[in-house]
């Protein structure tokens, strides 16, 4: 990188755009990871931050951080399967669906003994495909500008049209007399808390969540992540260590156009190309320009960086 180069890229953010990957801790909201990031780089600019798609705060697991440019992002990931590790107790109810509420608020229903492991499996698989929810009373889902769980906090119970989504794979993990753990892969929007429920009905009895840990978002898994937990300033070498190319939200070809045409590309002109339709990453050695869309030979810009992203992170102090 020359010095105009360097004094152009200090232009936007100091860490921008890039990924990080978090192991998310029980108990925190997905918007306290965002704040830690904000206190370890607040003297640096860090550009817009959110998640790729939040996480209960009793829930665990893979929480994408979004830094910069990379929020722009969030659309095309929308159609990315979400892998969850559920543990549920049957002859439970739960105002909220999981055991945040208050023991008291807790509804408990005798249940057969007679549940066998294969009626377990039998419930479990006849979920598999599409699948129709509402939206949990207690979800971040809105009605009239409001959060559901803020109108039932209030006492005011909001019932939504139930939307179609799809279960992909279900697998029974463990089976102990009341209590199931089962590994579900679904789509974007499907609320285990619901589901959950729901196989507890087709068990003909109630069910609550017990615990929840999101282990995989498309192709990216929860493995080799950086807990929460460690988020802190004394850590922050090894964080940025952790970050992520935008590259590595969309596993699709890399195009050099070359310089006079990713010229025209940042100034938002459409290309004549005899590239196949489809999304590819504009990009020139270590930098991304944007997100480009291929149609019927013309490449037109989705999402463009300004500056160019970089596949890995530059030195924090430039």
């Amino acid at each position: 990188m020359n010095e105009q180069e360097l004094k152009d890229y200090k232009k936007g953010p100091t860490f921008g755009p890039f990924i990080f990957l978090i192991d998310k801790k029980e108990g925190e909201t997905s918007f306290d990871v965002i704040r830690k990031f904000k206190k370890i780089f607040g003297k640096k600019r860090l550009g817009k931050i959110g998640h790729f798609g939040t996480l209960d705060p009793f829930a665990t697991g893979l929480l994408m951080i979004g830094i910069g440019g990379s929020t722009r992002l969030n659309q095309y990931i929308d159609d990315y399967s979400k892998e969850y590790i559920a543990t549920g107790i049957l002859g439970v109810r739960s105002p909220t669906g999981d055991l945040t509420c208050n023991e008291e608020d807790l509804i408990h229903s005798e249940i057969s003994e007679t549940i066998t492991k294969e009626d377990v499996i039998k419930a479990l698989e006849s979920f598999i495909g599409p699948y129709e929810q509402a939206p949990h009373s207690y979800s971040a889902a809105k009605h009239e500008g409001k959060k559901l769980y803020e109108w039932a906090r209030a006492g005011v119970e909001i019932k939504k049209d139930k939307v179609l989504r799809h279960i992909h794979d279900i697998e029974l993990l463990k089976f102990d007399k009341f209590e199931l753990t089962f590994r579900v892969v679904v789509s974007h929007g499907t609320y285990i808390r619901v589901l959950m429920e729901d196989i507890a009905g087709k068990l003909h009895t109630i069910g609550v969540l017990k615990s929840l840990r999101r282990s995989k978002v498309g192709h990216m898994t929860v493995e080799n992540t950086l807990s929460s937990g460690d988020i802190s300033v004394e850590n922050a070498p090894v964080l940025l260590e952790k970050a992520l190319g935008v590259q590595s939200l969309l596993d699709i070809e890399k195009i050099d156009l070359g310089k006079v045409d990713n010229s025209r590309y940042n100034q938002g002109q459409r290309i004549r190309t005899k590239l196949m339709d489809g999304m590819y990453w504009i990009v020139e050695k270590n930098y991304i320009y944007g997100l480009g869309s291929v149609k019927e030979g013309l490449l037109s810009s989705l999402v463009n960086f300004q500056p160019p992203a970089m596949t890995s992170l530059i030195d924090a102090d430039q």
